[in-house]
């Protein structure tokens, strides 16, 4: 069983995509193990193991209130573990999986306490990178797997990312290459089988949920359930983020260049990195590239990180991260504070 802690170093494996089965024997034998999905690598661990999933919140400091999801290998297992009452959940299952999609249902006697952060439900989602399945189906267990970062930072979208964060801490890193989604999956609940309400927005829109199903979608109001992601402040880098509207963003860089002494893009430590969507030539491409971004600013010692907002309803979970990482959205003055 793992014995992997915040405070305590452990020698960390790395291993190519063929090697995924020792990943999986690893992740079977309680240890805890990064592995690559779609949308962010996850900080794996048997679901079924209190043991294990215990180490996940030691290994990335996060607080224990906050549930998991749970992934698994395959759409048909997936839809096994719905309860046949709740025909939209199983619908949305049916749509999206494998993908970035996560639904909330009722915790399955399985499912250990450590997993469901004290609530009666679970969240559940399959991968639709296949080198994710294989090792899920390899493990022969449901796997436990937030993201795979310290809390509160950014998720990591690249093996060297995952290892920088958690290198030590873990018994291996599997590399499945660059994330392709690059934010954290949408998450759903449907358990009232009438609406589809969005506690966490990301790849997959409420617009595409309500025009594939022909059911209501709605984003979360206050007061509505928690699930994992949502709780605590997450996605923040080291260098402060301040988010700029498109037509403010030419008074933004003067602005910043008046404060800090530099124009953006310039070389070397410090500088003001510029987040645009033409940059990363689509808003997908910006979703990608965003926490590989935010990390590239880190290691350039960047001052300040000035990001575009992306605009439309297509773009809301891009929106969302962009927002949770910013420390508020520009007006003139502003600034002169983050100097």
């Amino acid at each position: 069983m793992s014995t992997s802690r915040s405070d305590t170093t452990i020698p960390t494996e790395q291993l190519t995509p063929d090697r995924y089965r020792r990943a999986a024997e690893l992740l079977a034998a309680g240890e805890l193990v990064v592995i690559p999905t779609e949308t962010v690598y996850g900080l794996a661990a048997s679901a079924l193991d209190r043991g294990a999933v215990g180490a996940i919140f030691d290994a990335k400091e996060r607080p224990r209130d906050n549930p998991l999801i749970v992934h698994l290998g395959d759409a048909d297992a997936a839809r096994d573990v719905v309860p046949r009452q709740m025909g939209l959940t199983r619908a949305i299952i049916s749509a999206f999986a494998p993908g970035p999609i996560t639904v909330i249902l009722p915790a399955p006697p399985w499912a250990v306490p450590e997993v469901r952060g004290g609530l009666p439900t679970i969240a559940l989602r399959v991968p639709s990178l296949e080198l994710a399945r294989h090792v899920i189906i390899a493990a022969g267990v449901p796997l436990a797997a937030p993201s795979a970062n310290r809390s509160g930072r950014p998720s990591p979208t690249t093996a060297a990312m995952a290892v920088e964060e958690m290198g030590g801490r873990v018994a291996a890193v599997l590399d499945g290459g660059p994330c392709t989604v690059g934010i954290e999956s949408t998450i759903v609940d449907a358990t009232n089988d009438r609406e589809a309400v969005i506690l966490r927005p990301g790849r997959i829109t409420a617009r595409e949920i309500s025009h594939r199903l022909g059911c209501p979608a709605r984003h979360r109001e206050r007061g509505d359930s928690p699930s994992p992601g949502t709780h605590y402040r997450h996605y923040t880098p080291r260098v402060p983020v301040v988010l700029v509207q498109s037509g403010d963003m030419e008074e933004a860089v003067a602005e910043a260049e008046g404060v800090f002494g530099c124009r953006p893009g310039t070389d070397g430590p410090g500088g003001i990195a510029l987040f645009t969507v033409e940059q990363f030539r689509t808003l997908e491409g910006y979703a990608e590239g965003l926490y590989q971004a935010f990390w590239n600013a880190e290691r350039q010692e960047r001052l300040l990180i000035l990001a575009e907002m992306p605009p439309g309803e297509e773009s809301e979970g891009l929106a969302d991260r962009l927002l949770r990482a910013s420390v508020g959205t520009f007006e003139p003055g502003m600034l002169t504070d983050l100097r």
